[in-house]
């Protein structure tokens, strides 16, 4: 659920320059600094996760968050994604 409504939330363009938090790629450091998603928006999606799913971990919806900008992003790299 977290990963369509995070669609619906934010254009694709936005996602591909944007991460969870912001701050610098962990992997490269001299790659450009990426923008946090907006924190309003990514609390209303949290929200609505966890009291959808009361088991849910917000731990865990952020991990599927993240997960899916990176499929974003490998699938541009691909050139298999419209931006």
């Amino acid at each position: 659920m977290a990963r369509v409504l995070l669609m619906g939330l934010f254009s694709v363009d936005i996602l591909l320059k944007s991460n969870l938090k912001g701050g610098v790629s962990k992997l490269d450091p001299c790659a450009d600094r990426r923008k946090a998603l907006d924190p309003r928006k990514l609390q209303a999606l949290l929200d609505t996760v966890v009291n959808q799913f009361p088991t849910a971990k917000e731990a865990d919806v952020r991990k599927s968050i993240n997960g899916r900008i990176c499929e974003l992003r490998h699938q541009l790299k691909s050139k298999s994604v419209l931006v």
